[in-house]
C-alpha cells in the first residue's frame, strides 16, 4: 500500500491549508507546536513520517507555527517521548522554544499494516489544562491522514479538515483550440536529457540519469527505447520509434507496498486565474499512478531566506495496469491562490505504488487551457499531506 508516502501527505494527501492564517502577514507571531519524536514500537521511519505530517498539516493549516523537525530531535535528545511523560518533563525540554502547545506520542506496531497511534496533547495557554489524549488503531496507511486531522482538530482555532471531491476534464471547442496553440510548460516532457527530472525514493534523492536498460530494482531512469514502433499505443497511435526516451521506475513488492516512488519534472512558471490541463501517457505492468501537479509560491523560511513552498496540489485520479498498452491520461486543475498567496509555479510530480513491475511515462504535458473554472472546491487547495519534498528525510509528498 501507499503507506509511508500516504502517511505524511494524504498520508495527502497528498495535502486544510496555507502558510499562513488568513489575518496573519508572514511575519506576524503565531503560537508554536512542539511535536514531539514519537516513540513506540512501530519503525523509526513509520514514526518520523508521522510527526512530519502532524508538523506540515499545521503549516499549511496556518493557524500555529510547527517547530521544526531537527530542532525538535535535538530537544529530545534525538530520543522519542514516551506517551507517559509528563508535561512538566517536556515543557522544561522546549522551554527555549517557548511553545504554546505540547504534542507526544507513540505508533505501536498491533499486527495491521500501520498500528495503534496514541498522542496527547496539551494547549499551555489554558489555565489548570491537562492533556487530551487520542488514540486510533490505524488499518491503512490512508486512514492515517485522518487520524493526524482529528488531532490537529482538538487545537483551538484549528477547523475542520475538508476533501473536497475532484473535478474532472472541463471540456469545450475553446478548451481545445487553446490546447492546440498553446505551447508545452513542462520541462523536457520527452525526457531528452538528464537533470530535468528528480527521482524520489526513501532517502534517496537524485536526477533520473539516461540509459540504454531499464531501471534497476526500486530505481528510476530515462530509458532509450530499443523497439520499433508498437501498435499498442492507445487512440491509434504509434510508439515511437527506436531511440525514443520515456521515463521508467521498476518497483520491488517492498517499495510498491511501503513508500512507492516519484519523479518530479523542474518547475514552470504559471499564471494567475488559469485554468490548465495535464497530459501523459503510460504504460504499467503492475503499478498503481497517482501523479501530482504541486503548485509552489516563494515565501521566507525560518532563516528569513526566500525558498519555494508547496501550497498546492492537485491529484490526478488514480489509474493501474495496462495490461502492456500505452493509455493517455487527461485531467484539468485550477491552481488557487490561497490567504492571498499565490501560486506561482507548478511541477509534475510522477508518482507508482500498490504493485510490483515497471511502468513508463511519456510525452507529459502541460497547458494553458482558459480561465479557471473551479473555485474553493477544487482539491487542489492544499490542505493535506504529500511528503513532500526535501524538507525532511524521507518523501515528502
Amino acid at each position: 500500500m501507499r503507506r509511508i508516502l500516504l502517511l505524511a501527505a494524504a498520508w495527502a494527501v497528498l495535502l486544510p491549508g496555507g502558510l499562513w492564517a488568513a489575518d496573519a502577514s508572514p511575519t506576524a507571531q503565531k503560537p508554536k507546536v512542539a511535536v514531539f519524536p514519537l516513540a513506540g514500537t512501530a519503525s523509526a521511519e513509520l514514526r518520523e513520517k508521522v510527526g512530519f505530517s502532524l508538523r506540515m498539516k499545521l503549516e499549511r493549516d496556518g493557524t500555529y507555527e510547527p517547530i521544526d523537525g531537527p530542532t525538535m530531535a535535538e530537544v529530545a535528545g534525538e530520543k522519542p517521548v514516551v506517551v507517559a511523560a509528563t508535561p512538566e518533563t517536556l515543557k522544561a525540554m522546549a522551554e527555549d522554544q517557548k511553545p504554546a502547545v505540547l504534542i507526544w506520542g507513540e505508533l505501536n506496531a498491533d499486527g495491521s499494516a500501520v498500528g495503534k497511534l496514541t498522542v496527547k496533547v496539551l494547549d499551555l495557554r489554558e489555565k489548570e489544562g491537562k492533556p487530551v489524549e487520542i488514540s486510533k488503531a490505524v488499518a491503512e496507511p490512508t486512514d492515517m491522514r485522518f487520524v493526524v486531522e482529528r488531532v490537529l482538530e482538538s487545537l483551538k482555532g484549528v477547523g475542520k479538515f475538508e476533501h473536497p471531491a475532484e473535478e474532472g476534464v472541463t471540456d469545450d471547442p475553446e478548451a481545445r483550440r487553446l490546447w492546440e496553440k498553446n505551447p508545452n510548460l513542462v520541462p523536457c516532457p520527452n525526457f531528452t536529457e538528464p537533470g530535468k527530472w528528480t527521482a524520489l525514493y526513501m532517502d534517496q534523492k537524485y536526477a533520473a540519469p539516461i540509459s540504454g536498460k531499464l531501471p534497476e530494482m526500486d530505481k528510476v531512469c530515462i530509458y532509450r527505447l530499443p523497439n520499433g514502433p508498437d501498435k499498442s499505443r492507445s487512440g491509434g497511435r504509434d510508439e515511437p520509434a527506436a531511440g525514443h526516451n520515456v521515463l521508467a521506475m521498476r518497483l520491488s513488492k517492498d517499495c510498491a507496498e511501503n513508500n512507492g516512488m516519484a519523479c518530479l519534472s523542474d518547475s514552470f512558471k504559471i499564471e494567475p486565474g488559469t485554468r490548465y490541463r495535464i497530459q501523459f501517457k503510460y504504460k504499467s505492468d503492475g503499478p498503481n499512478l497517482h501523479v501530482f501537479v504541486k503548485g509552489y509560491t516563494l515565501a521566507p523560511n525560518v532563516k528569513g531566506e526566500m525558498v519555494e513552498r508547496e501550497v498546492y496540489k492537485r491529484q490526478v485520479p488514480p489509474s493501474g495496469s495496462t495490461d502492456g498498452k500505452w493509455v493517455t491520461v487527461i485531467d484539468d486543475l485550477n491552481p488557487q491562490n490561497h490567504q492571498g498567496y499565490p501560486v506561482q509555479a507548478l511541477r509534475v510530480d510522477l508518482y507508482a505504488y500498490l504493485s510490483p513491475g515497471v511502468v513508463m511515462f511519456d510525452d507529459v504535458q502541460v497547458k494553458a487551457v482558459g480561465a479557471m473554472t473551479h473555485h474553493a472546491k477544487d482539491d487542489a487547495l492544499k490542505k493535506d499531506e504529500t511528503i513532500k519534498s526535501g524538507d525532511e528525510k524521507g518523501r515528502a509528498r
